[in-house]
């Protein structure tokens, strides 16, 4: 209790002093006297309503990030709605819940000459199918539409993986700017993108409206880059090795006797550089696992390609079957029965043998 009171004292204490270096931030509700709004006006990137996506230009401005659940674009200490980011458990919520609006901009500022692309978005950056399908479409749109020269990049603590993308991109680690070492950043002009395809409430739910456009892209950016290697037609993506919890496979053992039994390869995609992860979704006739990031990678499959994915009963995200509809593969879904006993291990799978039948059955069709 003693120690709760004191760390509560000391975050309190701190918001007040970064409050008077800084200066207490307020919402700037009529924010286009002060930020440039254009629009992407090509017909073919549009969001899953068909709307156009409006870009953000904003002189001598600032962003904060907790790297968690908030990014806050700020000038002259006000809050800008369209251009900050805030959840509250994995809900898109208004601008009135931004972090900074109460606790400030808890940081020192490292200034930034030129100008920067925002990508931050909090924790998700980090997550493969977040980063291709969040991040990738907005440079994508920043290079491609808006044409205007971008010094750095705002992101989320680039892993190995993500440094390779962004070279794939043209954009060498030089030009990366990383939220983690910097939550708090001024520039001279910053430009934020709308969301792709996230506009509102729970994240699970809303995936079902990515656009076919941000798969088109990334086929176009990333299936040349595919370097063949020994891989089989058959392949199962192995997760219980993920730094993720979730939807992990609690009985692997009785699945791998059966795998081995039906000839698939067994793959942990993360453990392939990503020349070859493309080339194994690539060269596949079946893919077989659990619902995880992973998946993400049937971007890159042909048309026909048999997707089973296993997954909770109860779990409501559905990126794959809406990715399968728009490549036109053969999706199949296994419902587990619902286990969230474990709050360190949401969503547990447990298969048994009516589940390996009906997969074999899928298999078979």
């Amino acid at each position: 209790m003693i120690k709760k009171k004191i760390k509560s004292y000391y975050k309190n204490l701190r918001s007040k002093v970064f409050e008077h270096i800084h200066g207490k931030i307020i919402i700037k509700k009529n924010f286009f006297s002060i930020v440039k709004v254009s629009q992407i006006n090509d017909p073919k990137i549009r969001s899953f309503e068909n709307k156009k996506y409006n870009y953000y230009i904003v002189k001598k401005a600032r962003i904060f990030t907790d790297n968690n659940e908030n990014v806050a674009v700020i000038k002259d200490n006000f809050l800008l709605p369209e251009l900050s980011f805030q959840q509250v458990n994995g809900r898109l919520k208004s601008v009135k819940y931004n972090s900074v609006l109460k606790k400030g901009t808890t940081s020192f500022i490292k200034k930034f000459s030129g100008t920067v692309l925002n990508l931050s978005q909090g924790g998700s950056g980090n997550n493969y199918f977040h980063f291709i399908f969040d991040i990738v479409p907005k440079i994508y749109i920043s290079h491609k539409k808006i044409k205007r020269k971008v010094s750095f990049y705002y992101v989320s603590r680039p892993q190995k993986w993500q440094i390779k993308i962004f070279r794939f991109l043209g954009i060498s680690e030089k030009k990366l700017i990383d939220s983690t070492r910097y939550k708090h950043i001024f520039a001279d002009e910053i430009i934020c993108i709308d969301h792709p395809w996230y506009k509102k409430g729970y994240i699970q739910d809303e995936v079902k409206k990515v656009p076919s456009w941000i798969i088109h892209i990334n086929r176009k950016i990333f299936l040349d880059k595919s370097r063949k290697f020994n891989s089989p037609r058959k392949i199962f993506l192995d997760r219980s090795t993920s730094k993720y919890n979730h939807c992990k496979i609690f009985n692997q053992s009785f699945l791998n006797n059966w795998l081995k039994k039906n000839s698939f390869g067994i793959y942990t995609p993360e453990k392939l550089s990503q020349e070859k992860q493309i080339y194994l979704f690539k060269n596949a006739s079946i893919i077989l696992g659990a619902h995880g990031a992973a998946l993400t990678n049937i971007i890159f499959c042909k048309p026909g390609t048999k997707v089973i994915e296993i997954i909770p009963a109860d779990h409501p995200n559905k990126k794959c079957e809406r990715i399968s509809k728009i490549l036109k593969l053969r999706y199949f879904r296994i419902k587990t029965k619902p286990d969230n006993s474990d709050k360190n291990f949401p969503f547990k799978i447990h298969l048994n043998k009516r589940h390996l039948k009906i997969i074999n059955n899928n298999i078979n069709l």
